[in-house]
C-alpha cells in the first residue's frame, strides 16, 4: 500500500463528493432525528469509554469529534422539533 501525506490525503478527500446520506443503526427508528441522535450520543459514549480506558491524544481527538457530531444532532433534532 502507497503512503501519502496530509496535504495529498486532504486533497483525496475534498475530491469525495459529499452525497449527504447518514447511517444510522437503528433501522425500527421512526424518528430520524432522533435515531440519528442516540447513535451519536453512543458513538460519544463509546469514544469517552475508550478513552477512559487508554488516555492519549488519538483517543481523545475521537471523543471530541464524536461528541462534536452529537452536539450536531442535538442541534439538527431541537430544529426538527421546533419545525
Amino acid at each position: 500500500m502507497q503512503s501519502c501525506d496530509t496535504h495529498e490525503l486532504h486533497e483525496l478527500l475534498d475530491s469525495v463528493p459529499d452525497t449527504r446520506d447518514v447511517i444510522v443503526r437503528r433501522a425500527d427508528a421512526e424518528d430520524l432525528a432522533q435515531a440519528i441522535w442516540e447513535a451519536a450520543r453512543d458513538d460519544a459514549l463509546d469514544a469517552w469509554t475508550r478513552w477512559a480506558r487508554r488516555p492519549g491524544v488519538g483517543p481523545w481527538a475521537a471523543y471530541l469529534a464524536a461528541r462534536d457530531r452529537e452536539d450536531a444532532a442535538v442541534a439538527a433534532l431541537r430544529s426538527a422539533v421546533v419545525a
